[in-house]
């Protein structure tokens, strides 16, 4: 008599990633690279490069990596196991300020009419868009084997802060009554300067708060519903906080009262 065989499962598919994701944000990397011709005329065109390098692309690269597929999964769950041991938030606040300033960077208008003027700085701009922009999605979603190593409320407030930061940006240099930018030249076509800078804005806002706001919200949805009490919840995170070594000065424990 045969005693029927056991098949092992596999590993749930949350875990094996999702490669067509990553794939759509290779394609949609290397569009930004076909569009350059109109990203050398058109600010709304290059804002567009911009988007795919610094956010949408890194976001659908990290949220299907094949890590697996790739044979990388002995170093990264190695990789995985030490991020688990290091879960500060000044670690991930870091990656934040290097997202922001480097976005902020290629945003300048001296930076971007050099772009407008020499295509081959798109190629600095990608690597570096593309590198800050992996290392803060990698704070913010799971990327099996990779997990964040912040709690949901931090990914939140992480997530928030990289959105507004780039709104902040966008209005700053695209809601004038003049053009900014002087590398481009779109008098030859159907956009005048100002008109190219307030399409340009609403563009960037749309498109950060796509990527950004349904990581907001899932984060804090799936941390309300997964914790009986919040308020219990909010009150651990705190004390976890005050763990750390303050600044002298800040934050000193009030004196009990004597024989108490």
């Amino acid at each position: 008599m045969t005693t029927p065989t056991t098949q092992q499962p596999g590993p749930p598919a949350a875990a094996r990633g999702r490669p067509w994701l990553a794939a759509a944000g290779a394609a949609l990397i290397v569009a930004g690279v076909g569009i350059e011709g109109p990203a050398r005329r058109y600010v709304v065109a290059e804002s567009a490069q911009f988007l795919a390098f610094a956010m949408a692309g890194p976001a659908l690269l990290v949220l299907g990596a094949p890590w697996r597929l790739l044979r990388l999964t002995g170093p990264l769950d190695r990789l995985a196991a030490a991020r688990r041991r290091k879960t500060s938030f000044l670690r991930a606040a870091a990656f934040l300020l290097v997202f922001i300033g480097v976005s902020a960077a290629w945003r300048l208008p001296p930076v971007m009419d050099a772009l407008a003027r020499h295509p081959v700085l798109v190629l600095p701009e990608l690597i570096t868009l593309l590198a800050a922009g992996t290392a803060l999605w990698l704070e913010l979603v799971p990327s099996p084997p990779l997990a964040p190593r912040l709690p949901k409320p931090h990914r939140a407030a992480i997530a928030a802060l990289a959105m507004w930061s780039t709104w902040a940006v966008a209005y700053a240099l695209g809601m004038s009554n003049h053009g900014v930018f002087h590398g481009y030249d779109p008098a030859g076509g159907a956009l005048s300067a100002v008109a190219d800078q307030e399409i340009t804005v609403g563009l960037v806002w749309a498109v950060s708060a796509f990527c950004f706001v349904p990581v907001v919200f899932a984060t804090l949805l799936t941390w309300l519903s997964a914790s009986d009490n919040p308020d219990e919840e909010l009150q651990r995170l705190t004390r976890d906080e005050r763990q750390h070594p303050v600044v002298r000065g800040w934050g000193r424990p009030a004196r009990g009262r004597p024989g108490s």
